[in-house]
């Protein structure tokens, strides 16, 4: 699982070297990407490794807005969950987790 996450943002930054990948994304596979994302940090945050340990793994021809856009979802996942941390005891299935954050982006609604 550790590979996937690392592979994960190449897979769909892989396309043209020069364009800005997540701009030119259509909503419906912006939010899948987000998903996948979030879902990704969720297993790291699951198995308590700190966001800052978290390491992604670049190909080197991203653009600097698709570095802080990784980042920035990656990010918003940590805070997200550990405010759920906070208020619950009941763990959140990825699956679960994954829908809501997918479903949330398609209706342009914050989590």
């Amino acid at each position: 699982m550790r590979r996937c996450f690392f592979l994960l943002p190449l897979l769909f930054l892989s396309a043209t070297a020069h364009a800005d990948r997540i701009t030119q994304m259509n909503h419906n596979d912006l939010c899948t990407y987000i998903a996948q994302l979030q879902v990704a940090a969720q297993y790291y945050f699951v198995q308590g490794k700190p966001r800052a340990e978290v390491n992604i793994k670049w190909h080197g021809d991203e653009t600097q807005n698709e570095i802080e856009f990784v980042n920035k979802t990656v990010a918003e996942a940590y805070i997200w969950l550990t405010k759920w941390k906070e208020v619950s005891n009941e763990p959140l299935p990825a699956q679960y987790f994954g829908d809501m954050v997918y479903q949330s982006c398609m209706t342009r609604k914050e989590l």
